[in-house]
């Protein structure tokens, strides 16, 4: 169990370790929460973190702090969905940002002007309640996210943290601590949804998924193909009955004959638990039938993924009316990226950071990548974006910087004369506009870096060689600032 739902690596692993043991030496709750922030300043070098619990009218306030000044700390009480931290405190998930107005109650970031500071939360909970938050802001690396990584071993400290707590609450810490926090933390659900976006449309997702949790309606997600709608299916499930069973069926690809027969095999093993059945409109009538009927008995929660042919196939009386209304009362509808282009660079980042970890290898991709798919994201969202990053990182694993240049020779259906080169009289071609933008930067990096070009490269996630390139083509002149 604890195998599978923890995948932490060798210096993760050695840092949780690192925490166990500072909870099975030290008793006093002060002591053991300044030690743990010690060890993430040792292992991450984090500019600031800090540990906040719930206070006794239900608001979050700093406990332990690291990194911070005393007014500083005095401004960081969080209701629940303020901000970042109050979001992770409301849901109970793992969150991270880079925005300003979502993580700068404090005002650190003023203080430490000049840094790209992402923040990164993990919740506290005993038991199923959150009682604290865990965040972290750590410098934004040049290399890429870590994003995945930093979040996964924030939830399983987030969830020994809380054993702690429960433990200590009720007296009862075990001689053998370490080994009795394991054992608990096995049993837990950890690290498997990590939304790396903050953005409104993501945020307004979370909230909504909230309120629906306390329900034993059937809930339909709706969306266009691979915008994440099993995603916030399973996110529900989490949320709301984590300790029930969680079945799902795929309609599609299948014939009538074994559909029939794994929706039977489905409903038995859902039984007094959740069924999740992705493209629901592709259901046969039959099944649509006990469908509705197992609604109606309420001993199964029902989830539904659906498409944009639901509409269709409701019009032709392809699908049951009655079926449809049950569905649509508690419809979450998860928008295609085109409409929450705030969400593709975290998403993007988050994605070429996961498989170049799981692949072990060390090849980046230019800024420029990143703020072209923002304008011209995938028509397969989500799932087009994660087939892109694979596509790019297999083919292009040799190369130091992967470019417009590669997007370009796997995607050239993104770079259509219609879509790019051709541009309305008086108005400049989109890649010219990529050109001033990544021109910008880099003017933006040298100042930030008085003209230090090793600095300013190493800000930009550029080598040397490929910044004087670029310096070169755009005719910037370097002069140190005195």
């Amino acid at each position: 169990m604890l195998r599978k739902r923890v995948r932490l690596k060798t210096e993760e692993l050695r840092l949780v370790n690192e925490i166990l043991k500072v909870l099975a030496k030290y008793g006093n709750l002060d002591k053991v929460f300044e030690k743990v922030l010690q060890i993430f300043y040792s292992f991450w070098s984090i500019d600031a973190g800090f540990i906040a619990l719930k206070d006794e009218n239900g608001r979050l306030r700093v406990h332990t702090a690291f990194g911070f000044l005393p007014e500083e700390v005095e401004r960081a009480i969080y209701s629940k969905g303020e901000g970042i931290t109050g979001l992770t405190y409301q849901l109970g998930i793992p969150l991270y940002a880079t925005e300003d107005k979502l993580i700068n109650k404090t005002g650190l970031l003023q203080r430490l002007r000049g840094k790209e500071l992402a923040f990164y939360t993990a919740p506290i909970k005993v038991g199923d309640k959150v009682v604290g938050v865990l965040g972290l802001f750590k410098e934004v690396s040049p290399k890429g996210g870590r994003v995945e990584k930093i979040l996964e071993t924030l939830s399983v400290v987030g969830s020994i943290l809380g054993t702690f707590l429960e433990l200590q609450e009720k007296s009862d810490l075990p001689p053998n601590l370490a080994k009795e926090l394991i054992k608990r933390l096995a049993s837990r659900w950890e690290g498997e949804y990590l939304f790396t976006s903050s953005g409104k449309r993501v945020n307004d997702l979370l909230l909504l998924l909230d309120k629906l949790k306390t329900f034993s309606s059937p809930v339909l997600f709706s969306g266009p193909a691979g915008s994440g709608k099993a995603v916030f299916a399973r996110l529900l499930h989490s949320l709301g009955s984590p300790d029930r069973k969680l079945e799902e069926l795929d309609t599609r690809g299948l014939t009538a004959e074994r559909l029939e027969e794994l929706f039977e095999e489905k409903i038995k093993a859902a039984s007094g638990g959740n069924l999740l059945l992705r493209r629901v409109e592709f259901l046969p009538l039959p099944l649509q039938e006990k469908l509705l009927g197992l609604i109606r008995e309420g001993k199964i929660r029902i989830f539904a993924t659906a498409g944009e042919r639901l509409e269709e196939f409701h019009r032709e009386g392809k699908f049951l009316p009655s079926l449809y209304e049950a569905l649509k009362l508690f419809e979450v509808k998860v928008p295609p990226l085109s409409e929450r282009k705030e969400d593709i660079e975290p998403l993007f980042l988050f994605l070429v950071e996961k498989y170049r970890s799981a692949w072990g290898i060390d090849t980046k991709v230019a800024p420029e990548v990143v703020h072209f798919l923002v304008e011209r994201p995938p028509e397969e969202n989500i799932r087009g974006l994660e087939r892109l990053v694979k596509r790019l990182l297999t083919l292009f694993a040799n190369k130091e910087l992967i470019t417009l240049r590669e997007l370009e020779l796997i995607e050239p259906d993104l770079f259509r004369e219609s879509l790019v080169e051709k541009a309305p009289d008086g108005e400049k071609k989109f890649t010219e506009q990529l050109e001033e933008e990544e021109k910008r930067r880099i003017i933006e990096a040298l100042q930030k870096a008085n003209y230090v070009k090793s600095r300013a490269a190493k800000m930009l996630g550029y080598t040397l060689r490929q910044l004087d390139y670029r310096l070169k083509k755009y005719g910037i002149e370097v002069k140190r600032e005195r």
